[in-house]
């Protein structure tokens, strides 16, 4: 087991993926257009939202949940992406067509069907309608709607309905108090599934004295779009942020042999005269209150945005962490504008190697 917090040095691997993120976005984040149609929601759907408002009362005709609100900066507002977590049941998969009986000899009266699958498929509406908030959480007025239709196709082989899944969509808006209401409808309008939800945005106020964060992420994966998206759409299991697509990990669970792939943005740094930020970011994994590994500092001058993607080992030579639930605590500070600022996020090892 580790000494009281041993310092353990970050791998050349860890700071070259590090600095490939970094470069690979110059700073599009803040020049990102989505064009956002104006939407009308259907009357049916508006009547049930309006009567459940009072009352913030969910709707289960199709059963749905609010699963979690990321917020990433643009210019002076927030790119916000919700996330709904729906099972596959609750979307109406049905058997859609059968697929083309495959010939097996040449000769028409010869031919034989080799394999009938079915293939399912749904077909679903969503409808987003977000309020503005007073101070005293009233509701102000509606600030937009969004209208996104979903439709999916399955292997009848592989699906289990049991399975959930979940749903995000991103939208600017600026900082202040939210509440969303999110429906779930079926194209003729005779199931609608209702759930609202609160979403505050930070003020650039609050990171003044000290710095911030955006909420810190785990993720699977993350690759580079040829370009940011022009349009709202509705994504299963992974999110857009300008010209990046992630996917998320929510679960908090780890080998021995995986790494803690931590994503964040950090809000209230004060760039140089040429535009870049300078940061000392300190890692700490933490068992209760005591350190149980901490690595050595990391020093990030001149960079062209203030994101960090940075993968930390979970193995080290001859060494693992025991099984258990731990944090891992970050400490960053601006070396530009002499702040500070800290954050914390929990995870799980199963010391077994995969």
């Amino acid at each position: 087991m580790f000494s009281r917090g041993e310092i353990v040095m970050l791998s050349k691997k860890t700071f070259v993926v590090l600095s490939l993120t970094l470069f690979i976005l110059p700073v599009l984040i803040f020049s990102q257009k989505i064009k956002e149609q104006p939407v009308k929601i259907p009357k049916e759907v508006a009547k049930i939202i309006e009567a459940n408002l009072p009352q913030l009362q969910a709707r289960s005709d199709i059963p749905l949940s609010y699963f979690k609100t990321l917020y990433f900066p643009y210019k002076n507002d927030y790119f916000t992406c919700f996330f709904l977590k729906i099972k596959n049941s609750a979307l109406g998969y049905a058997v859609a067509e059968l697929e083309e009986k495959k010939e097996k000899a040449k000769k028409e009266e010869e031919r034989k069907v080799e394999e009938e699958q079915n293939i399912l498929s749904c077909t679903i509406d969503f409808f987003f309608r977000i309020y503005s908030l007073g101070k005293d959480g009233q509701v102000n007025k509606v600030y937009k709607e969004i209208y996104l239709p979903y439709g999916d196709r399955v292997d009848s082989k592989v699906y289990n309905p049991e399975e959930e899944n979940f749903y995000s969509f991103g939208t600017i808006l600026p900082p202040g108090h939210y509440l969303l209401s999110a429906a779930a409808a079926s194209p003729d309008l005779t199931k609608i599934g209702l759930i609202f939800q609160e979403v505050e945005l930070p003020f650039a106020s609050e990171f003044e004295k000290n710095l911030g964060f955006t909420p810190l992420l785990f993720i699977k994966s993350m690759k580079r779009m040829p370009s940011p998206d022009s349009v709202i759409n509705l994504y299963k299991n992974l999110f857009h942020y300008s010209r990046l697509e992630i996917e998320p990990y929510f679960g908090h669970e780890f080998s021995s042999s995986e790494k803690l792939d931590i994503f964040y943005l950090i809000l209230g740094g004060i760039p140089a005269e040429d535009g870049r930020f300078s940061f000392e970011i300190s890692y700490v994994y933490k068992k209760g209150e005591q350190d149980v590994v901490r690595f050595q500092p990391q020093v990030l001058d001149k960079i062209p945005a203030p994101i960090v993607s940075l993968p930390l080992d979970l193995l080290f030579p001859d060494k693992k962490l025991e099984p258990g639930e731990y944090t891992l605590e970050i400490t960053v500070k601006d070396k530009i504008g002499k702040k500070e600022g800290k954050g914390k996020i929990n995870f799980m090892t199963t010391g077994e190697l995969r």
